[in-house]
């Protein structure tokens, strides 16, 4: 997983140049082929931990992309969940552990069968990254976060 903040795009929803203390923006790899290389650190906690500030929250997040849309996506999966909405929930920012309700569409054989509703997705936000498998190439450039659709393996899905 490549993920970035792209602040100076031009005519992007989420570009500055400055964050919202005054600290100029620019282009940092946040992850890079899975390895954590920046945090983001406002002015406050930059001086309580005597290191320098970046900026206090990300600008305009961009992950690399696969090469196929959402229907090429689907196609490789013999049985899973199409996640596209979600109805609340929690995650423990201590342990990573999750549960958030959902609602999707069934997949069987590479096909959309039926729409699925409260249901639930649990596990760790760990687990589930390293799970990622593959993504796609459909970010959407009307967000400032430009995060295309995601396959993930092994995720617990209940109430279905």
């Amino acid at each position: 997983m490549t993920l970035t903040d792209e602040p100076h795009l031009p005519q992007a929803s989420g570009a500055r140049y400055f964050d919202n203390e005054g600290v100029a923006t620019q282009r940092r790899a946040i992850f890079e082929n899975g390895v954590l290389n920046t945090y983001f650190i406002d002015t406050y906690n930059a001086k309580k931990m005597n290191v320098e500030p970046t900026i206090s929250s990300p600008s305009l997040l961009v992950m690399k992309t696969g090469s196929k849309d959402l229907d090429g996506l689907t196609a490789g999966v013999s049985n899973g969940i199409l996640v596209t909405g979600f109805n609340g929930g929690n995650c423990n920012s201590s342990t990573g552990d999750f549960s958030y309700g959902i609602e999707g569409f069934l997949i069987e054989n590479g096909k959309l069968t039926v729409p699925v509703s409260e249901m639930n997705i649990t596990g760790n936000m760990l687990s589930l990254w390293n799970s990622l498998v593959e993504t796609g190439n459909d970010p959407r450039l009307s967000s400032s976060w430009r995060i295309p659709s995601l396959v993930f393996d092994g995720v617990d899905f209940s109430g279905l």
